[in-house]
Parts: structure tokens; sequence; C-alpha cells
């Protein structure tokens, strides 16, 4: 367990600065810069956004622990390992297409978070958890990791915890950033481009890992 979660934390530290900060800077970091004067008002704001992240990501790892764990009950391991095959595969797919510089957008959570930012810092909470619930594909591929290799349901809400606290440091630092040069926070393309490619083969892998793991039930 604790190679698992030191590997999480840094996966998702990794993939805080690639896809998955693109999913969430373009909300976080305008109403940051517009709102605070201070690098302590903007990462207090970055923070509480982080912890209702870090909830929902906590939650969706016990379900899909849970859910993993119910289908090893009812069907035989050289049955559901082919199921377990087959998302491994998804998460290899989808590290290429992020190597490759293909994005995943979700524009609904915009339309959401423009009544939700009007409220003030404690909204950031409720944002947070919005975006925790509704993840990014690269954070859907993760929480599929963990429930295929989670031992238990602890373990399960364990590495979830572990990989949102690292796909925390991101949002946390820039809003920091934001609340001092508001207005003015873009990393620099070509940064944004490395952090991009190790986020898929973060994810890549991941999912070579998990392939490894389903060939050892299997034989």
């Amino acid at each position: 367990m604790p190679s698992n979660l030191l590997k999480l934390l840094i996966g998702g530290f990794i993939m805080g600065w690639g896809p998955c900060l693109a999913h969430t800077a373009f909300l976080l970091l305008p109403y940051i810069g517009g709102t605070k004067t201070s690098w302590q008002e903007g990462a207090r704001s970055a923070l509480i956004f982080s912890l209702g992240r870090i909830l929902a990501l906590v939650i969706l790892g016990g379900l899909a622990t849970v859910a993993f764990n119910f289908i090893n009950r009812f069907f035989p391991p050289h049955r559901s390992a082919y199921l377990y095959l087959l998302l491994a595969f998804f998460m290899v797919t989808i590290g290429i297409f992020i190597v490759l510089g293909k994005g995943f957008n979700k524009p609904i959570i915009k339309v959401i978070s423009q009544k939700i930012l009007n409220r003030g810092t404690e909204s950031m909470l409720l944002l947070g958890f919005l975006l925790g619930i509704s993840p990014c594909v690269p954070l859907v591929s993760v929480l599929t990791y963990i429930g295929c290799t989670a031992e238990n349901i602890i373990s399960g809400v364990l590495y979830a915890l572990s990989f949102g606290i690292g796909v925390a440091v991101a949002p946390i630092v820039l809003g920091a950033l934001a609340g001092i040069f508001p207005g003015n926070i873009f990393t620099s393309p070509k940064i944004r481009k490395v952090f991009q490619v190790f986020c898929g083969l973060v994810l890549i892998f991941f999912g070579l890992q998990l392939i490894w793991y389903i060939r050892n039930i299997i034989l």
C-alpha cells in the first residue's frame, strides 16, 4: 500500500499541472484574480476549492472500490479480469490522447459555476466538490485504477485521498499567485505541454501496471 500511495501522490501532482489544471483554471483563476488582492486570499480560495474536490474524489474512490469488489464477488477472476483488461486499455488510450494534445472539456461546469462563484469564497467548497464528482477523463481513468487495485474500501479511500492531495498542489500555488498578479496568470505553453506529456505518460504507466496486475490474476 505505501508504494501505491506514493505513486498516486506523485501522479496526482503531475496531472494537477496538466489537463486537470485546464479543467479548473478557467473557473478558479479568473475569479481569484478579479476578487482577491493578496496571495493569502488567493491561496485560501484555492485551498477551499481543493478541499471540496478532494472530498468528492475520496467518495468516488470508495464507491469505485466497492463496485469492483462487487464484481469480484459475483464473477470468477478469469472473467472479471477481462473487464479490468478493457479498462486498462482505456487508460492507456486516454494517456496516448493526452500526450498527443487532445483535450477533454466539460462546458456544463462553466454554466453551473457562473451562479456559484457569485456567492463568495465559501462557495468554492461547493464548486470544488461539483468538479470532483464530475471529474475530467484523466481523473476517471485514475479512479478506475484505484477501484481495480484497492484491496478494500479503506485502501480505496486512502488511494483517492493521496491522489487528490497531489492534484490540489497546482490550484493552490496558482491561486496564491493569482491573488498577487490578478489577470496575469498564464503558464508558459511550453511548460504546460511538458506537464501534459508527463500526465499522459502517468496514465499510460498506470494502465500498463494494471495490465501486469491482471496478467498475474489470469495466469
